[in-house]
């Protein structure tokens, strides 16, 4: 099966904001380093907990920051629950602070901005760790990792350390799970079925759109196409014309079959997806207040008919079904497993103001070693929130109040317990698809944005004007990207292609992939 230019209509945006996540905050890092000096300053120091308990280790309190599709009604209760495991453990509690993912950049380039004191937070293809690096928000883990750690850096491949380090230090702790992505259609099966959708004729976007049609005739309830301006996707695509070079902000590419790894800016294919975004819009396809709305509002009453995924993985179909009211569905890839190696897209990093970060960083030891403190993030409390049934496996109690069913935000998925529907060989199907996935030649190049950030505030500055519009069609592609691109000229988007040209070639360089 050939691989198609991302995933769908153009949602390379809605990751990018538009270039990197905290490209907008100017000094942010610096800020907080000028609050309260240096990360350890003042900080305790933290002797591993030992077999006879936690005497040795101070009482302290961390916060962590991460990204939640909805926010749950019994945080609180599964909050103390936590906090039992990690005051018997390492002797501290843990202050959860989920963000709703549409508001998570924001919030924290406003935290990051104001220097506030926290210890831990999510990073990944919304919030990159290379930023972050660059505007001194984060702190290397190198040092944390070999004396408080041994046991989880032991477990994690290379290939992901490598990816999360920058100028040769490690910056993040890897949320381990499907490495690769295989991105297409998750389509609700009653809707399949009554309408005897030939999921085998389905083979590029556009071929959805006799079904989406249908769905907009009969069922006047239901969005046939569910795409948002709050939408939570990964667009890290390629196809059997090109790669999309990762680190930046998604509108770089090679070709597939360039010795000379010539870079692509904005090519014709991906411009096509917003074309085919303004289509879709204009003929009811997607929701007419989608650039406004949340797309969750809608998923958990089973009112999407058709989703795009970019990451079709083992038993994604159990994972949606609990997102989408109960409803079965059937997948439609649309292209083979690829990978950019490790492109850090879902981590914890612990934060430059960090007053314990060693505390913090045996805290996300625990979290990834530790299977029910693991399952308690994850899944809430057994008998409240769920039940066992058999084996690994367990089932949410009806009208449960904690069910974020995103396992990767909070640490290694190969701990998870499993959902009913998901195969039982799941994990090891999943390193499979880790260890053969079609490797990206340029997935490790890593940009430094430092020369380029202004340039890079300022372009965020306009495509924050034209995202949503853009991606869900509510604005006409044809009429706006003269005027965007205009804009975005004025901002520096010559200068910036001209850093990264640089940085690219001597990347190539450096990797003897030119000479």
């Amino acid at each position: 099966m050939k691989k198609r230019l991302f995933g769908v209509l153009a949602l390379v945006l809605l990751a990018a904001s538009v270039l990197s996540a905290c490209g907008g905050n100017g000094n942010n890092g610096n800020n907080g380093n000028s609050a309260g000096g240096t990360a350890t300053e003042g900080a305790q120091t933290a002797a591993p907990a030992t077999d006879s308990g936690t005497e040795e280790l101070k009482p302290v309190e961390l916060t962590w920051y991460y990204p939640l599709s909805q926010l749950q009604a019994d945080q609180a209760k599964v909050q103390e629950e936590v906090n039992k495991i990690v005051k018997e453990k390492i002797n501290a509690t843990v202050k959860l602070m989920p963000v709703a993912v549409g508001d998570y950049v924001q919030k924290m380039n406003t935290v990051l901005a104001a220097g506030e004191k926290f210890d831990i937070l999510w990073t990944g293809y919304m919030l990159k760790p290379e930023e972050l690096v660059r505007k001194g928000a984060i702190q290397p883990m190198d040092d944390l990792l070999d004396q408080y750690a041994p046991e989880l850096k032991a477990d994690v491949p290379q290939v992901m350390w490598d990816g999360l380090s920058v100028d040769g230090e490690i910056y993040g702790i890897p949320n381990q799970q499907i490495n690769g992505s295989r991105y297409g259609f998750i389509i609700q099966k009653r809707f399949a079925d009554k309408y005897n959708l030939d999921t085998a004729s389905i083979k590029k976007l556009a071929d959805i759109e006799p079904f989406l049609a249908q769905i907009k005739q009969n069922e006047p309830d239901i969005i046939p196409f569910g795409v948002f301006g709050t939408s939570f996707i990964n667009p890290q695509s390629h196809d059997d014309q090109y790669w999309v070079v990762p680190g930046l902000d998604d509108h770089f590419y090679i070709k597939t079959d360039d010795p000379t790894y010539t870079l692509h800016r904005y090519p014709e294919e991906e411009l096509d997806n917003f074309r085919l975004a303004s289509k879709w819009y204009k003929e009811g396809y997607i929701y007419k207040d989608a650039a406004t709305e949340k797309m969750n509002d809608y998923l958990t009453k089973g009112q999407i008919a058709v989703d795009f995924n970019v990451t079709l993985k083992p038993g994604v179909e159990a994972e949606v079904k609990a997102k989408n009211g109960g409803n079965e569905v059937i997948t439609v890839p649309l292209s083979d497993w690829f990978s950019n190696g490790y492109s850090a897209t879902t981590n914890q990093s612990i934060s430059r103001t960090a007053a314990n970060p060693e505390r913090a960083m045996m805290l996300l030891n625990l979290v990834n070693t530790d299977k029910d403190l693991y399952n308690l993030l994850c899944n809430g409390v057994a008998g409240v929130h769920y039940e066992k049934t058999t084996g690994d496996y367990i089932k949410a109690l009806p009208d449960s109040r904690y069910m974020p069913n995103m396992d990767w935000v909070f640490g290694s998925v190969f701990n998870s317990y499993l959902k009913e529907g998901q195969p039982e060989n799941v994990w090891e199907e999943t390193k499979k698809i880790n260890s053969d996935s079609e490797v990206n030649p340029v997935g490790a190049f890593k940009f430094n944005s430092e020369p380029v950030n202004t340039e890079i505030a300022n372009l965020n500055a306009v495509w924050g004007e034209y995202k949503r519009g853009l991606v869900t069609g509510t604005l006409d592609f044809e009429e706006t990207w003269p005027a965007l691109y205009g804009k975005l000229k004025e901002a520096g988007e010559e200068k910036y292609v001209a850093e990264v040209t640089k940085q690219f070639e001597q990347f190539l360089k450096d990797k003897g992939l030119k000479k």
